[in-house]
């Protein structure tokens, strides 16, 4: 029963939005889309089809460094609207670095328009967990960018979500500006689990995927705490280096 009252509760959640008019973050012509996004901005997003479920990275792009058949993350499942593209990537950025809360909430609902559509190989979990973000960072912009998007995505598919579970120690290190081979490489593990009591389905939430490697990290403690059924959630994922723009969306 959770498919059909997720699908319900997206329903009424996109009524009730579509009497109000507001301009679409994109184009600032008047809309009435549950996300903020009007149909037309929507359609030219980058949405991502055809990946790998384990890893997201796009089939015809699933060779060499970025082939997950060889070295497979520790979670079992990736899924992502978008790729990391023109206008995901500044939205997401403004997102995170700007304080454009609107963005990240249409991103979200986007993701959770996705993800409504359950399946019985790719159930809904029954808990959400954000990535955890630095003390510094969260000092600096005030929240955790991939705690607003769990609250999002768990309000609109009626899930339940807490920050709570794992932490981040105080002495990790921003990742922003490293290389893939940099966080690959890097083997410390920056978080700690806070609870123990195990549900059997939970969701990593995250903005973008990247080298996975984070992901991987966060897994890997929620792994040997018990936690055997582990889906990653971002809004986007990166792509293979000197990747054409569009090359990997889903009118491919």
């Amino acid at each position: 029963m959770p498919f059909v009252f997720t699908r319900l509760g997206l329903m009424m959640r996109r009524d009730f939005l579509t009497f109000i008019a507001r301009p679409c973050l994109l184009c600032d012509q008047k809309q009435n889309h549950a996300s903020g996004i009007c149909g037309p901005c929507q359609n030219d997003l980058p949405w991502l089809a055809r990946a790998c479920p384990r890893c997201g990275i796009p089939w015809r792009h699933h060779t060499g460094a970025y082939n997950c058949f060889h070295n497979p993350p520790i979670f079992n499942h990736c899924q992502t609207a978008f790729a990391y593209d023109f206008p995901i990537k500044q939205l997401i950025l403004e997102f995170k670095e700007s304080g454009n809360l609107a963005a990240g909430r249409a991103l979200a609902t986007c993701l959770a328009l996705r993800l409504g559509l359950a399946s019985p190989q790719h159930p809904l979990p029954d808990l959400l967990i954000p990535v955890p973000s630095s003390w510094q960072k969260q000092r600096q912009r005030g929240y955790n960018p991939a705690a607003l998007i769990a609250k999002d995505l768990a309000r609109a598919l009626n899930r339940p979500w807490t920050s709570g579970l794992i932490k981040a120690h105080p002495t990790q290190q921003d990742r922003k500006h490293q290389s893939r081979q940099q966080r690959l490489n890097d083997v410390t593990n920056p978080f700690y689990l806070n609870r123990t009591r195990a549900p059997c389905h939970i969701a990593i939430i995250d903005d973008v995927v990247t080298s996975m490697a984070t992901a991987n990290q966060v897994a890997a403690k929620l792994k040997a705490a018990g936690y055997h059924r582990i889906s990653l959630w971002a809004l986007a994922r990166s792509l293979p280096p000197n990747t054409p723009n569009r090359s990997n969306s889903i009118d491919d």
